[in-house]
């Protein structure tokens, strides 16, 4: 690595010796790792000396400063660890991909009548979550099956045990979906069971829950409560229809974690299956980031690290695919629950998670292509219907802005790979002709911009486009002529019906106007109009905004430098007092009086018309 900062070498020159993480800063004081250490002293030095991978490597070179947290114990340096990675998301530290949290279902135990409903915060105040789930549609369905199973609330209301505050229930009382206890119709202890049974529910425990409801109905039947039954038997119908979806792997009571992961190149997924009841439940899958050169050991124990650690509850199984790094360590922080099945039917639930992973990396790797490919395809397009001689995957697109041949600008706008690249847009301020010629204005556009590439070879274009017809490309013909790049192609696209117009061809190309191709020439002349419009209404609102000064006797540039610096525009100027414009340094009661009488002068004259 280069020289380490004075400041650095101070650190670490007297690093402790106890358990800790460690925060790695670039120059721009940005974390851009965080490690765990159980002698941090042994651990930041071993950076600094011998050889590293290559990510390892290139995160050296960008070390710039560190800072130090020592904990009470390796297993408390473990957690921080990864609290810290989700907070700081880190350049060079594995992490999960979409930055967004995934949603869970809270159920707030700390309420006399708790509450059910999804949420994106966790707040350690006594709540139940479930989840996280990665799957939304599965998530909304559930909650649908919950509001017809157990009737829980999901208001803001705030209802005390032991008294009736509001008069009137909600809507989702009529409907059936809510036991309305802001209105007394449940007591604390029977509205209790329902959130019991909700727990149960979330826990995968359906057939607890079925088998509670089922011996409801049935005294209902005896008591000749034919209604009250008739809304048991249809919780029991929505219980079924939640477990006809999942695939029963067991049939006794076990909960578990089944995962799997799958890497390629720059890309990884992990995925989970969660098994309730012996039935898988849910599938959740994680894009893991800035896993290219690291091990599948790696990744993998960084996620059990990340994911685990905003979980409630834990299975009483954790099936893995393969030992991660820190095995013992992460086995003892899970409380014994990591195994590594080899053989039967556990190793064949493996098999399926990694085959969810493979078929993830695989959708998001064909995702990519057809992103890349709806980009191509109107290039390729272009070349065979222009006959071009090579794909045009750089386009400049030029064209003019002028009213009555005044203030006269114009645009080139820069299209590579079919995307506007707007560090190479540029606009240029007409100054070799007088008058309207949209012929001479184009050529002195295009000299301009071959000299910008002359500057930057990245900007040599494989085509130009002419906003225009015949005429305009001939124009511009002469110029790439005569000038050091005359192989270029170069074309024009009339707006009168989209014809384009390429050289030494009377006849225009229509090209179809589902055409691809087409809409990739529209999009790029639409945009280098826009850019010119844009330039030029800039000039002339700057040009009508001095020009009113200019009128004014004895006001030089300096003058409405200060003018229109302190007060913004000609409308303030024209309002302030004379005290307000002798207030300005550099405007003395000479000056200041000179452009107070002449506003005044205007004002009478407007005054008498």
């Amino acid at each position: 690595m280069e020289k380490i900062p004075e400041s650095l070498e101070q650190k670490i020159a007297f690093l402790p010796e106890d358990p800790g993480v460690y925060l790695w800063k670039d120059k721009e004081g940005n974390i851009i790792y965080v490690g765990k250490a159980q002698v941090l002293k042994h651990r930041i030095r071993s950076y600094l000396t011998g050889s590293h991978d290559i990510k390892t490597e290139a995160l050296v070179k960008h070390i710039a400063d560190l800072d130090y947290i020592i904990t009470n114990s390796a297993h408390e340096a473990f957690l921080l660890e990864a609290t810290l990675i989700k907070l700081h998301k880190p350049k060079y530290n594995i992490n999960l991909k979409d930055d967004k949290r995934y949603p869970f279902v809270r159920i707030t135990l700390n309420e006399p009548f708790p509450r059910a409903f999804v949420t994106r915060d966790l707040v350690k105040d006594g709540s139940r979550y479930f989840g996280p789930y990665t799957e939304s549609r599965y998530l909304r369905s559930t909650m649908r099956n919950l509001e017809w199973i157990l009737p829980l609330r999901t208001c803001s209301r705030i209802i005390p045990a032991d008294e009736i505050k509001y008069k009137r229930a909600c809507i989702n009382y009529q409907l059936g979906k809510c036991s309305a206890p802001c209105i007394g119709k449940i007591s604390v202890k029977e509205y209790a069971k329902i959130v019991k049974r909700a727990l149960a529910f979330f826990s995968g425990k359906y057939q607890e829950v079925a088998d509670e409801i089922r011996a409801e109905m049935l005294a209902y039947s005896e008591d000749m409560r034919f209604e009250e039954a008739a809304k048991a038997r249809d919780r029991l119908l929505a219980i079924d229809r939640v477990q006809k979806r999942q695939t029963v792997v067991y049939t006794d009571d076990r909960s578990a974690d089944i995962l799997g992961i799958y890497i390629e190149e720059s890309v990884g997924v992990c995925v989970v299956l969660r098994m309730q009841s012996g039935a898988i439940v849910n599938s959740e899958s994680y894009l893991m980031s800035n896993v290219e050169g690291s091990s599948e050991e790696k990744v993998l124990a960084t996620f059990l690290q990340l994911y685990y650690s905003v979980r409630d509850e834990l299975p009483s199984e954790i099936m893995l695919p393969l030992e991660p790094e820190g095995f013992e360590e992460l086995n003892q922080w899970l409380e014994g629950r990591l195994t590594l099945p080899q053989r039967g039917e556990r190793s064949r639930l493996l098999a399926m998670a990694k085959g969810n992973a493979f078929h993830l990396v695989e959708e998001k790797k064909l995702a990519h292509m057809r992103r890349a490919h709806r980009t191509i395809q109107p290039i390729q397009e272009l070349k065979e219907k222009l006959n071009l001689p090579k794909l045009p995957r750089k386009m400049v697109c030029m064209d003019i802005s002028t009213i009555q041949g005044t203030d006269t600008v114009s645009s080139a706008v820069f299209f590579e790979n079919g995307k506007p690249r707007k560090k190479c847009y540029r606009h240029f301020i007409i100054r070799s002709i007088d008058g309207q010629d949209d012929y001479a204005s184009l050529q002195e556009t295009l000299t301009r911009f071959l000299d910008e590439v002359k500057k930057d070879e990245a900007m040599l274009p494989d085509l130009f486009v002419i906003d225009g017809g015949k005429g305009q490309l001939a124009a511009c013909m002469e110029v790439l002529k005569s000038s050091e790049y005359p192989d270029i192609p170069i074309i024009s696209i009339a707006k009168r019906v989209e014809e384009v117009f390429v050289p030494d061809q009377s006849e225009s190309i229509i090209l179809a106007r589902s055409s691809t191709s087409l809409r990739l020439l529209i999009n790029i002349r639409d945009e280098a109009h826009r850019f010119a419009i844009s330039f030029h209404r800039a000039r002339r609102s700057k040009r009508t905004l001095v020009s009113q000064l200019e009128d004014i006797p004895g006001i030089g540039k300096q003058t409405k430098f200060l003018l229109l610096k302190e007060l913004g525009s000609v409308d303030k100027i024209a309002e302030a007092s004379l005290k307000e414009l002798m207030e300005i340094k550099g405007i003395g009661k000479k000056t200041a009086t000179r452009i107070r009488e002449y506003f005044d002068n205007i004002e009478d004259q407007s005054d008498l018309s």
